[in-house]
Order: structure tokens, then sequence, then C-alpha cells
């Protein structure tokens, strides 16, 4: 028995700034590759599938991250009637009132869904001799880690959950894997196996605050045959993101800088229209900006988004003024740009900056 395992879809994410239609374009990004995934989903007709939370990218999404849920959700139903869908909800689905359940609890009320928002379920499918256990993150935050168990009379045995098991630091669930046949986890955006049985799917697309850190990452789900206990990974096409070798600046040759920027955007393999860039420049001085004027604009208008970020300069001895980071300064200017108010992210980027996070 196959089952298909999705996690982290952010559904209505948007960056950039960038519109199409009157549409965020990396929402539109981000609900393609979802697209993408169903129809996948389709060909592999498995008999669960698994969405192991963080459906939205916000506890309250835009209208369009509804409605491309809910024609997900159609296109499955019609196709794979028999087939049931199981979500969990996951850190950015979960409001922060305690007895509020959020949009997607409203997909909880769909015939063969279950979207559990708030405590533990235990599901039980008598044809397919399946049970499954979803875990929301609300569940795991709330008064003690729960306590999830098999059930005994069940041939096999799944769970769902949203954040890290109690092999993990920091871990908000504890479970023994011998005890189940497949532990399908969400949160993390890379694919891993945390031990046997006990899955990572991974983003569909390259969500984070800074997609650079995934540019190299293949994006998808999982499928796990129960009775074998291999899994396959499904790559879903995404839009590229590009991060670009460092470039030294050469203060002895200052005008190198220009040839330089030039050559290695040049170079980058199908060239950089429509994809998400990073370029970075090693030891340039902030008030040598004005090296890159009329250089970036033809770039900026070619690519998606064409970032420029400047590494910090070496560190500070202690008996030196400490400066912001230029990095943190340059992406916090690019979020705030972006008007879709994800707190979120910005609290990310800006835990990510920190120069003891980044040590």
């Amino acid at each position: 028995m196959i089952i298909a395992h999705l996690s982290d879809l952010h559904l209505g994410y948007r960056a950039f700034g960038h519109m199409e239609q009157g549409r965020n374009v990396r929402e539109a990004d981000v609900a393609r590759a979802f697209h993408q995934a169903i129809q996948r989903v389709l060909e592999i007709a498995p008999a669960a599938v698994l969405v192991a939370g963080d459906v939205f990218d916000r506890p309250e999404p835009p209208h369009s991250a509804l409605v491309a849920l809910a024609q997900g959700l159609q296109t499955l139903r019609e196709a794979l009637p028999d087939v049931p869908v199981l979500m969990a909800a996951g850190a950015r689905d979960t409001p922060p009132g305690p007895a509020d359940p959020g949009p997607l609890g409203a997909f909880d009320t769909l015939a063969g869904v279950e979207a559990v928002t708030a405590t533990t379920r235990s599901v039980h499918y008598s044809k397919l001799n399946l049970n499954v256990v979803l875990v929301p993150h609300r569940s795991t935050v709330q008064g003690p880690r729960p306590v999830v168990v098999p059930n005994p009379d069940a041939r096999w045995n799944v769970l769902v959950g949203y954040g890290s098991v109690d092999e993990e630091a920091a871990s908000l669930l504890s479970l023994d894997s011998g005890d189940w046949d497949y532990v399908a986890l969400g949160h993390e955006h890379f694919r891993r196996e945390v031990l046997p049985g006990v899955h990572y799917a991974g983003a569909l697309e390259r969500v984070g605050a800074t997609p650079w850190e995934e540019a190299a990452e293949e994006k998808g789900f999982l499928t796990c045959d129960l009775e074998s206990g291999q899994t396959r990974f499904h790559p879903i096409h995404g839009r590229p993101v590009v991060s670009l070798e460092p470039i030294p600046f050469e203060a002895d040759r200052p005008e190198r800088l220009r040839e330089r920027v030039i050559e290695v955007l040049g170079e980058v393999p199908g060239g950089i229209e429509e994809k998400i860039v990073r370029i970075r420049i090693q030891g340039l001085p902030p008030g040598q900006l004005d090296l890159l004027e009329g250089v970036l604009p033809e770039y900026r208008r070619r690519a998606l988004h064409l970032e420029v970020q400047l590494d910090d300069a070496p560190p500070l001895s202690l008996s030196q003024e400490v400066k912001p980071s230029v990095r943190m300064a340059s992406r916090l200017v690019e979020c705030l740009a972006d008007q879709s108010d994800n707190f979120d992210a910005l609290l990310e980027l800006v835990q990510e900056c920190l120069p003891e996070r980044r040590a």
C-alpha cells in the first residue's frame, strides 16, 4: 500500500512585490507547485494523502490561497474519491486564539478530508486496515507533549505530525519510531530521514526568507510503500533560485568590480531571465556602492529578483564601534517593501542575521 507525504505547502506565500494579473508572482509559483504535486499524486493513485503542516503561509491567508487548496482537494476527490486526505496544521496554520481553528478548520467538514488544527486525532480506515494519528502544532505546544500510540487492531499505523521528534533537540513529540510503519513530519523545508521510517518531505517551493540556502535542494514530495518500507522522492519543478560565488572587491582596482559583476551574471547557465538570483560581493565598503551604478538595472529587469548582498567586513575588535550588518539592513529593506506583512519571515531573517547566529 502506497501513501503520499506532502508538507509545508505555504499557500499564500508572497515575496519581492512583483505582480502579474493582480497576483503576487511568488504566490502564483507556490500555488503552481501545489497543483503540480496534485497531478503527480493522481498518477500515483496512493491509498492516502498526508499533508504535514503549514498548508498556508500564515493563519489568515489571502482568499486566493483558500481557493488554491479547495481546487486541489476537489481535483483529488473527483479523480480519487476513495482516497482520504489527512492534514495536520502547522505553526503558520495556527491562529493565536486557543479556540480559533483558523481557515484550515473549514476543510475538516469536507467528505474524505481530515484537517486537524487543535488536538491530536486518530482516524481508522477499516477498508484499508490503516490507522492514522494526526498531531497538529497546537497540541504539541499547549501543555504536556501528546502521547501517541498505534492502533493494535490496524495492519498499518502511520503518524502525521508537525515539529520534531524526541530524538531531536527541542523536540515537541515523543514517540517510538519502531511502533509506526511511517512517520510523516512537517516544519523543515529540507527533505531528510530523521530515523528509519521517520521523514521530513520538505517544502514544495523555496519559500524561506533566505531561499539561497535551498538553491541546490530539489523540491517535491515523498511516497512510501508500506509493504516494503521503501520511500521515493517525486521532484516538483519550481522557480529557479541561483546563488552565485562571491566576488572579492579589489581595492586597488575598483573598476574591476563592474567587469566581474557583468561576467558572473552573464555566466549563469540558461541566463538569469525570470530567476531569483543572489550575487555576493566581499569587502566592498558601503560608501563605494556607486561603483555599481548603471550596471544592475538591466539585470534587475531580466531576473524576477536580483539581490546584491554585501558580505560583512571582518569582525571588529571590542574597542571598535559595532555597526549594523549591511546584509541584514539590505534584506530588511526588501522584505519591508513586500506588502505581505509576514512578521514570522521578518523575525526569522533578523535572527538569521545576528552575529552569534552567523558565527
